[in-house]
């Protein structure tokens, strides 16, 4: 059993692997994909912001300009000089001159402008205020008084730590710029709506749709990245985690906004079994038992009787970032494999290269990427529950079984013990013929031993990509309360009749040729094929000392909850659902009962709670 310290260092490391939409206040890393993908700040050659250096008078005439309508409408050079220091060759000359047209920034009594000179807190923010259409007469006061409490008052101050009279870092000032887009104007709009940037339904900016408009893309990856974009001046992201241009691999579909470039390796093989409306103007296929839309005029060629790739083909489908098609190759080109464990076996119905129709033996593979395949297997060898990879050819599927690997280790963050996973790890926890997608975060902390194990895959720097379980996480099953039992024994026919709550809901299941002994309480439910095939009772954790947001803690050990952790309310011989937020902060009026499947380190959760008024 883990301490509570330790507890609260992985949950720490866990979190800041959530995406930052799940926090309450935007990353650092949102906010610079935000204000870069307008052009309000890029950084140098390597992408770096070098967001600690201050800000010129010259650099915040162009972030000024950059954060209006004028953004499309300038150029960087003028053809006249618009200061007597700022000579029409100056990189900034025009937009020191469109800045000063526009009364957001004025220059000297002298003639001059000082392009060099470093910006003050009172500078930005006034600079700012004015894109939000107020003038001198609407503030209060001697100057910067008034000017400082407006720019208080319409929260452009959030996350900037600059006082009067302090110089602007590129960091301050990009906090300034990303507060600017959800202020409201003098006229009461929200200031990014009228650049054109959506609302959400909360009336603030949508980010999402700030990133959306200023994106290029998807582009696929065929000649090396240079071929598309230059990577100067951006932020590398691959598979969603921050990387860099070597980690850019041929056919990779990227996105790219001037600040930052976007790739994805997300690839789908298998055979083409159809296409809808019709093969001669496809708008979705089905390829391994999937369907999938397409994207582009390039994929919808591919696809098409006018395209290289013909219904029965074994095919490789490019993704982009929202699961339809950019691209379509053939399978040997891409060199794909698939792992995990069949499911099932059947028969499907195929078309060959002519156009006619076959019926083949066929497994559906659920894959470590989450997907299921639906494939053509004619080794009577492999059956339900195998291990397998599929390799893709110009000859069509290769299936064959996979052997055990032994791996074990403490799993911190991305490691197991003196292996590291990739970011982007597929991981699969398999039982029997069920399976579920796990990621990266539900290990943290816990103990994998070689019996945990049961496959796992590296790529060429030695990363872990696919890693396939053995029942480990126990998320596999039901955990639910029996609240009933009824056993039968005619003759040597056994048979019994179970009602049990899951989250709250009542439910009726069946066993037949044999009875479980179950007994009333919290238990784990093994379901197969529609029966009630095993209970175990769970561990019970009588009168935590504390309950919080991941857990709960007893004597300085603790247990984690589970996703899915249901919390009942116990009265009057009855069970009501009661939320973790009542418990929490009601929890001195309650005696309560945790119950659990494994200790932590051994992949187990808190799967119910059962509280008691006291």
């Amino acid at each position: 059993m883990k301490k509570f310290l330790a507890l609260l260092l992985c949950a720490a490391t866990l979190i800041g692997t959530l995406p930052a939409a799940l926090a309450a206040e935007a990353s650092d890393d949102v906010i610079q994909q935000v204000v870069g993908s307008i052009g309000i700040m890029v950084g140098d050659g390597s992408g770096n912001l070098d967001l600690d250096r201050t800000v010129t008078r010259a650099e915040y005439a162009k972030m000024l300009v950059m954060a209006s309508s004028y953004k499309d409408k300038v150029s960087a050079v003028s053809n006249s000089s618009p200061f007597r220091d700022v000579p029409y060759s100056n990189w900034a000359a025009g937009y020191i001159k469109t800045a000063v047209q526009q009364s957001w920034l004025t220059g000297y009594l002298d003639g001059t402008y000082r392009p060099n000179n470093t910006v003050t807190l009172e500078e930005a923010a006034t600079g700012c205020l004015k894109l939000l259409g107020y003038t001198t007469s609407d503030f209060s006061g001697s100057y910067p008084y008034g000017q400082l409490a407006l720019y208080g008052s319409l929260q452009l101050n959030t996350k900037v730590t600059a006082t009067q009279g302090s110089q602007m870092t590129r960091r301050n000032m990009m906090y300034l710029f990303y507060n600017l887009l959800s202020a409201d104007t003098k006229e009461g709009k929200t200031y990014g709506e009228t650049l054109g940037y959506s609302l959400g339904t909360d009336g603030s900016i949508d980010y999402l749709s700030v990133l959306n408009d200023t994106m290029q893309g998807p582009y696929v990856v065929e000649n090396g990245l240079s071929a598309i974009v230059s990577s100067a001046n951006k932020t590398v992201y691959r598979n969603g985690y921050a990387s860099t241009v070597d980690a850019i691999q041929k056919y990779d579909v990227v996105y790219y906004t001037g600040s930052s470039i976007w790739a994805y390796a997300n690839a789908v093989t298998g055979t083409y079994q159809s296409a809808s409306p019709s093969a001669a103007a496809p708008t979705s296929v089905v390829v391994a038992g999937n369907t999938y839309s397409l994207a582009t005029g390039e994929a919808k060629l591919a696809l098409s009787t006018l395209g290289g790739l013909n219904v029965g083909d074994v095919i490789t489908l490019l993704l982009g970032r929202d699961g339809t098609v950019v691209a379509a190759l053939p399978a040997q080109d891409y060199a794909a494999e698939i792992v995990g464990v069949v499911t099932s076996v059947g028969t499907a119905t195929y078309q060959n290269a002519v156009g006619n129709s076959y019926t083949a033996r066929t497994i559906t593979v659920a894959a470590t990427d989450g997907n299921s395949y639906q494939v053509p297997c004619d080794k009577t060898s492999i059956d339900e529950e195998d291990f397998v990879s599929i390799g893709f050819g110009s000859s069509g599927t290769d299936v064959s079984a996979l052997t055990s690997a032994s791996l074990s280790g403490k799993v911190s963050g991305y490691s197991i013990g003196t292996k590291t996973m990739a970011k982007d790890v597929r991981i699969l926890d398999v039982l029997d013929t069920v399976t579920k997608r796990v990621y990266a975060s539900r290990l943290n902390g816990a103990a994998l031993d070689t019996s945990d194990v049961r496959y796992y895959k590296t790529n060429a720097a030695g990363e872990i990509t696919d890693l396939i379980l053995r029942d480990f996480t126990g998320d596999l099953y039901e955990y639910g309360i029996i609240t009933g039992a009824s056993e039968q024994s005619s003759g040597m026919t056994l048979s019994g009749s179970y009602t049990y709550l899951l989250v709250g809901e009542k439910k009726t299941i069946s066993t037949s040729g044999k009875t479980l002994g179950a007994s009333a309480g919290p238990a784990r439910l093994t379901i197969e094929n529609g029966q009630l095939s095993a209970v175990r009772a769970l561990s019970q954790i009588k009168s935590p000392d504390s309950v919080n947001l991941l857990g709960v803690t007893k004597d300085s050990d603790s247990w984690l909850f589970a996703d899915d952790c249901a919390v009942y309310l116990y009265a009057n011989s009855n069970y009501s659902l009661l939320s973790l937020t009542e418990l929490r902060n009601n929890f001195s009026a309650y005696n309560v009962t945790c119950y659990y499947d494994n200790a932590t380190e051994d992949g187990g959760r808190v799967r119910i709670v059962v509280a008691r008024s006291v």
